[in-house]
């Protein structure tokens, strides 16, 4: 173990001041792009002076600017705030038993719980302190603005209604001894990560013993939320009227009523363990676990409030039969929009039955089968009903807080109920299922509609790590598309989000991945800086189990708002280089832990490379080379040709006939032309004329019977192209009435 004696060497200094310039350059980048690709790890529960000997439940700051943890550094406890920047330093929010912080959006102010309020301005100065007063747990933010001796630094939050008197408690029934000895113990405690709002105005509690909250006796586990510039404290667990659909109000004060308390613990918030029980000043913890103490969270606007309830028949609308059935040993997350206004109800966030579903309320029942009946309209998503346990059982080390979206419209969290179409899946009782994590959607039509399932189990073998490992903890983006969630299971088997990393060959720590809505897919996050599995020394051992813990490894996640930095704490020695705080082996001895940051990494869009040739030019208008003739014959025996030429040229036409030999020395017949014409033409397609008249000798063969057959040869040159041919028959053909001419005799 090495405390405040490392030095920037031995924390691997250069690797590291890279990693976390890396972290601060990639936190400042904005875009719309989403993408499941993370950048290095870095660690920052330390600072250039020395590294923390534990650190537990990181929040960080919607800004990405900050971290802040519960921890040991020095040997000092106590809560403390680091800025994602390289080199920067330490610094103590809350010394002594503080724990459990939440950050608002610009990191000013933190939420935190302790029992050693009164002392909190001399206790946090960076030094150990013993032997301080225990008092009752309570809810405290630090203005980071101030130092911690001045004046505001320090707020009580669970404080009485528009005042800043803390609110007593009692412990009806118990001995003076008795009740001496719970008071350190059990008072008001808040959720690490989300009890703050961005604004850091507004935190949410759960008080554990019973107080003055909403008047004298108010009964303990009920939720409220202080507004600390108006010092007005809001109950918000309210107790559900059926007949109104409202809050009742009670009729002295005209105030909702707190939900009443049952079976001592059981009240508003069902809770494993209540009692706050800090470490003790110094000493480093011998393994963490999830935090047990009861818990809610507040969307960043402050509009809703979730929580994990028990009595929620005295909380929300149930159906009418099954109202005892839900009052002892059965929880599930509850919802209220206290933005809404005080006639605003609570709302059931998922569970066995939906009363609330509008087909329901047309066809009311009763009761639920113990069966699940598909098609049922008032059969919730979960077949908790057979199961007297609710969606959460309580068997598992677990945060079960659920966590909200900025707006409150998205719930995620953890339930150990099966399904209602999976009810007896691979003859699992329904009270033996590991936890699983999902997403609610509070404006869907129906709570089946909104519900989004994240993991599912892989085999009837609940006591296998690789396969059936319970989800331990979650945190959602401020958009509510981003859950990040931590487990020791390697096989995830939905299809959507379909699990796109490569798995661990073996289960060992448990690790962080993130699912991703808006793309459907599942990622894991953690690795070794060399690429490996996440670990730590280990006990040697010949099945799956090779840690004796099974917290061991991530815990805690927290977004920045635009989900492109998520912080975490894991007891991993190898996610940064010269990581100097490891369980010296697998026995559980020393903590080991330490929060980490991981920056998702976005990528610009490139278009795609491409090239476009220039176009062709124009084709030219040059007409087709070729040469048209058309005959007719003239009434006077002559031949009229019309030429239609491709461009200008000269045109010669001769006219051939075969006559019998003049000369006695030639006998038979011979070829003689008997007609011929030359002519220009002056352009592309004119139409040329050419009149072919039979000379002397032969003009009156045009006037026997059929006339004179010849065959007419045209022939066209132009400059630079080939002549054009053309050959077609013809007859010279001369009219009777033609041939009469005035004056000649017959």
């Amino acid at each position: 173990m090495r405390g405040p004696s490392l030095t920037r060497r031995s924390l691997g200094g250069a690797p590291l001041a890279l990693a976390l310039a890396l972290v601060a350059t990639t936190l400042g980048v904005c875009g719309s792009a989403r993408g499941d690709v993370f950048g290095p790890i870095s660690l920052l529960s330390a600072s250039p002076v020395g590294q923390a000997e534990y650190a537990h439940d990181p929040a960080l700051s919607e800004d990405g600017r900050y971290v802040v943890f519960d921890g040991s550094v020095g040997g000092v406890p106590g809560v403390w705030r680091r800025a994602a920047a390289p080199g920067s330093p330490l610094e103590q929010v809350a010394g002594g038993d503080a724990t459990l912080p939440s950050l608002s959006a610009d990191g000013r102010y933190v939420s935190f719980t302790s029992n050693e309020g009164a002392s909190l301005p001399a206790i946090t100065d960076g030094a150990l302190h013993a032997g301080t007063a225990r008092e009752a747990p309570q809810v405290y933010v630090r203005d980071m603005e101030r130092a911690s001796g001045e004046a505001g630094a320090f707020t009580l939050v669970s404080a009485k209604n528009h005042s800043s008197e803390a609110l007593s408690y009692e412990f009806p029934g118990a001995s003076e001894a008795e009740a001496e000895g719970k008071a350190p113990h059990y008072g008001a405690v808040a959720a690490g990560r989300g009890a703050i709002t961005a604004d850091g105005r507004t935190v949410v509690f759960v008080t554990t013993a019973q107080s003055d909250l909403a008047g004298p006796g108010t009964p303990p586990m009920q939720v409220a939320v202080r507004h600390l510039d108006s010092e007005e404290t809001q109950l918000v667990s309210v107790r559900f009227d059926p007949a109104t659909g409202r809050p009742a109000i009670d009729p002295e004060t005209g105030r909702p009523e707190p939900v009443p308390e049952e079976e001592e613990r059981y009240g508003a918030v069902w809770s494993k363990e209540p009692a706050f029980s800090p470490t003790a000043a110094g000493a480093v913890t011998r393994g963490y676990q999830p935090p047990t103490l009861p818990g809610a969270s507040i969307s960043a606007d402050g509009s809703a409030v979730a929580w994990y309830g028990s009595l929620i028949s005295e909380q929300a609308r149930t159906l009418p039969g099954e109202a005892e059935l839900l009052r002892k040993l059965y929880a599930e997350p509850l919802w209220r929009r206290i933005s809404g206004g005080p006639a605003e109800p609570t709302r059931r966030v998922t569970g066995g039955s939906e009363p609330e579903n509008p087909a329901c309320i047309a066809s009311p029942e009763s009761r639920l089968p113990s069966t699940p009946v598909p098609g049922d309209p008032c059969q919730g998503p979960f077949a908790a009903q057979t199961t007297g346990i609710g969606t959460w059982n309580g068997s598992e080390e677990a945060d079960y807080v659920p966590r909200l979206s900025r707006d409150g419209d998205y719930v995620a969290f953890l339930a150990t109920a099966p399904l209602s179409d999976e009810a007896g899946a691979f003859g699992i009782g329904g009270a033996n299922f590991n936890a699983d994590a999902y997403r609610e959607d509070m404006t869907a039509a129906t709570r089946a509609a909104g519900l989004t399932r994240l993991t599912q189990f892989a085999s009837a073998d609940t006591n296998r790590i690789q396969t059936n490992s319970g989800v331990r903890d979650l945190a959602i983006s401020a958009d509510g598309q981003q859950i990040a969630l931590t487990t020791r299971r390697t096989v995830f088997p939905l299809g959507v989000p379909a699990y796109v990393s490569a798995p661990s060959a073996v289960p060992g720590l448990a690790e962080l991945f993130e699912a991703d809505l808006s793309n459907e897919t599942l990622t894991r996050v953690t690795r070794g800086y060399e690429g490996g599995t996440p670990e730590h020394p280990e006990i040697e051992t010949g099945n799956e189990e090779r840690y004796a813990r099974s917290s061991d490894g991530a815990l805690s996640p927290s977004f920045s708002a635009d989900g492109l930095a998520l912080a975490f704490s894991s007891t991993a020695s190898n996610l940064v280089f010269g990581d100097g705080n490891t369980p010296a082996n697998g026995q559980g001895e020393v903590d080991g832990a330490d929060v980490f940051v991981v920056p998702r990494i976005v990528f610009s869009a490139e278009p795609t490379p491409q090239t476009i040739s220039p176009p062709p030019s124009n084709p030219s208008l040059e007409p087709v080379w070729q040469l048209g003739v058309k005959a007719s014959s003239l009434a006077d025996g002559a031949v009229r040709l019309t030429l239609l030429v491709p461009a200008a040229g000269n045109v010669r036409v001769s006219a051939a006939s075969t006559l019998p030999a003049r000369s006695a020395r030639v006998r038979g017949r011979v070829r003689r032309t008997v007609a011929s014409a030359s002519l220009a033409s002056s352009g592309p397609s004119a139409a040329v004329t050419a009149t072919l008249k039979l000379g002397g000798a032969y003009r009156a063969l045009a006037r026997r019977r059929g006339g004179l057959s010849s065959v007419v040869n045209v022939t066209f040159s132009a400059p630079g192209h080939p002549a054009l041919r053309r050959s077609l028959r013809i007859h010279f053909v001369q009219r009777a009435a033609a041939s009469r001419r005035p004056g000649r005799r017959r």
